[in-house]
């Protein structure tokens, strides 16, 4: 099966949700007039509100049945296209509670589901409870697992949507300079850890403090690119993605999950400071990624 993919980097407005939205539509809009068979369209972390929002991030966020979430299943519809992009989620029950999620959209204007990030990094810490979970979500252009940003350092999160038969992953992401280098290799290595093919969006532009470059990426399943936009430009790729060349793979020389030795993987992490860490009491100093 091959599935026509898109991702759109560009550059959200800071805490300007509607100006964000018409952006997106008009990128959904501009990839179809060209590309008429692109069945899904990736855009990146955060899309409707920009990053650094602060403490507006409890005023801006929204929960899936909000309106921002309903003018792009219009969209999604109208034209036809699957979309997944980032937003602020309010909890639905718990409203104090907000997530840095993604949300994916059919081609029929419907939700199939909501990703709510793991990992959240530095400051993020400060206003988003962080999911717990890693779902996969089927589709008529497969199965689709998605990640945010900082998920992309952790092995773990790629292999298990990987291990719940994913197709093919997502990367919504604000990855921000000078860290072009690890941006490169964690995309690129999550696609060769479990032999899947990843496409993923990063934003471009300034918020306050941070300077976001781009290089939206899809990767096969080998972690060669096969579409990038190496710019700091607005912009989008288009790739057709192969999911049987996964199966040829893996069941080929690539046989990574038949040659896995899970019995030997039972070593548990510190609570705190990494595996490394001898005091776990310590708060761990970091800087953005």
């Amino acid at each position: 099966m091959k599935v026509q993919v898109a991702a759109v980097q560009f550059q959200p407005q800071l805490k300007r949700v509607m100006f964000n939205l018409k952006a997106m539509a008009d990128w959904v809009d501009q990839i179809k007039s060209h590309y008429a068979d692109t069945q899904l369209i990736i855009f990146p972390e955060l899309s409707t509100t920009g990053y650094e929002c602060g403490d507006a991030f409890y005023q801006l966020a929204e929960p899936v049945s909000g309106p921002a979430v309903q003018l792009m299943k219009k969209v999604a519809a109208r034209y036809h296209v699957h979309l997944i992009f980032g937003f602020a989620e309010r909890d639905p029950l718990t409203p104090q509670k907000i997530y840095n999620a993604t949300v994916l959209i059919d081609d029929h204007g419907q939700t199939v589901g909501v990703y709510r990030k793991v990992h959240l990094f530095d400051t993020e810490q400060r206003y988003f409870t962080p999911g717990k979970n890693y779902p996969v979500f089927e589709t008529k252009i497969g199965t689709i697992g998605m990640m945010i940003c900082y998920d992309t350092f952790f092995p773990e999160a790629a292999r298990i949507l990987a291990l719940k038969h994913a197709d093919l992953l997502t990367v919504s992401t604000n990855w921000e300079r000078p860290r072009i280098h690890d941006w490169e290799l964690c995309v690129r290595a999550r696609a060769l850890d479990n032999i899947i093919p990843i496409v993923a969006a990063n934003r471009i532009g300034f918020d306050r403090q941070l300077d976001f470059f781009g290089h939206s990426k899809a990767i096969d399943p080998l972690g060669n690119v096969i579409a990038s936009l190496d710019h700091e430009r607005s912009g989008y790729l288009q790739a057709t993605i192969d999911y049987d060349q996964t199966r040829r793979l893996r069941n080929g020389y690539y046989s990574i999950y038949q040659d896995a030795r899970p019995e030997t993987y039972s070593k548990r992490w510190p609570v705190q400071g990494g595996p490394d860490s001898k005091d776990q009491k310590t708060a761990v100093v970091r800087t953005r990624k």
